[in-house]
């Protein structure tokens, strides 16, 4: 069994079918792309696996448990993370202020207790794992407001990672960013397979060419085909329909 099951999964926005029967599934320890056309359908198949849309037809699993009729927070306890494409972070506290809130909340200490999470041995080892992990250590007395975009995007990434997801969802994580920036975060990306298996929605195709253990290619809110890189970038249909008009994801 996948570790993420999407089956028969439909949304429908009035008279839009904005996903169509969908069937998709993610392995544990797997990177998986998400590209299509513009309106295929790729936000919304997202928005509805992290539970921010209902789907109107379909079943969600994770790990075996049904994420359908599941709060977002709910879905967060039972493995699921995400990264919205705007980056979510605290920007008047610093990047240390940050990762022990984020290391707090899911780590179960009480907020009632804020003015002493500092001397939480626990919490500071989880906060320090998560900067190391994501390479902000250089960052810790920043303001998380003031920073690069791209230094931003990696803490975006380490909030999303103090809850220990399985299936993290990432929603691309390299808009905005220059060459530099991207490279850092390809290879940031490349690590986390070791944590949480990745679902990934990114327009950058020779990052999903690199990344991608198996790439689905979404059009009119149906999987055309999924496979490996050299499988999308041969198959007749893809190029067709998106990488030969040379659309963004």
């Amino acid at each position: 069994m996948s570790l993420l099951q999407v089956q028969g999964l439909v949304k429908r926005f009035g008279g839009l079918l904005a996903t169509d029967h969908v069937e998709l599934g993610v392995e544990a320890g797997e990177i998986h792309a998400l590209i299509g056309p513009n309106g295929a359908g790729k936000s919304t198949l997202v928005n509805l696996v992290s539970g921010l849309f209902a789907p109107d037809e379909g079943r969600i699993t994770l790990d075996g448990v049904e994420l359908v009729g599941q709060s977002m927070n709910q879905r967060v306890r039972h493995g699921l993370s995400r990264c919205f494409q705007v980056t979510s972070i605290f920007p008047d506290q610093t990047v240390w202020a940050n990762l022990m809130l984020a290391a707090q909340a899911h780590e179960g200490s009480s907020f009632r207790f804020f003015g002493q999470r500092d001397h939480e041995a626990a919490l500071h080892q989880r906060a320090l794992a998560l900067a190391e992990k994501t390479g902000l250590g250089d960052y810790l007395n920043h303001l998380a407001g003031t920073l690069p975009h791209g230094v931003q995007r990696k803490l975006d990434v380490a909030l999303a990672l103090a809850s220990r997801p399985k299936l993290l969802l990432l929603d691309e994580p390299m808009a905005g960013m220059g060459p530099e920036d991207s490279l850092q975060m390809i290879a940031l990306i490349g690590t986390l397979r070791q944590d949480c298996a990745i679902l990934l929605i990114e327009h950058d195709m020779d990052a999903v060419f690199q990344l991608a253990d198996r790439i689905s290619v979404l059009v009119y809110g149906r999987v055309l085909t999924s496979g490996d890189a050299a499988h999308i970038q041969g198959h007749p249909q893809v190029q067709a329909v998106y990488l030969g008009t040379g659309e963004q994801a």
